[in-house]
């Protein structure tokens, strides 16, 4: 095979590494919600979500220095958390 064939083939493959490299990074500031929020501070972070069953979940969220434990299907406050509280829960993996 000829050199050009080579050195094409070698073009598209970085074309193509690029093209997959911006995807994924952009992928990822988007999971994150801060591709949109750059320099705007957040009051309300959501730190922990668990389903329950497919229309009910239980979502561990911080507004401010408050820590708060919400059930969705009504949107109900369950609990109150204080921020010892919540690293005394042992974590399950």
């Amino acid at each position: 095979m000829p050199a050009s064939f080579w050195a094409a083939y070698a073009i598209k493959l970085a074309v193509l590494a690029a093209v997959l490299g911006g995807v994924y990074a952009l992928a990822r500031l988007l999971r994150r919600g801060t591709f949109f929020l750059r320099g705007v501070q957040r009051h309300v972070e959501v730190i922990e979500s668990t389903m329950l069953a497919p229309n009910a979940a239980i979502h561990t969220i911080r507004v401010g220095k408050r820590y708060l434990l919400l059930g969705s299907g009504g949107m109900s406050k369950l609990a109150e958390l204080e921020p010892g509280e919540l690293e005394a829960i042992p974590r399950s993996t």
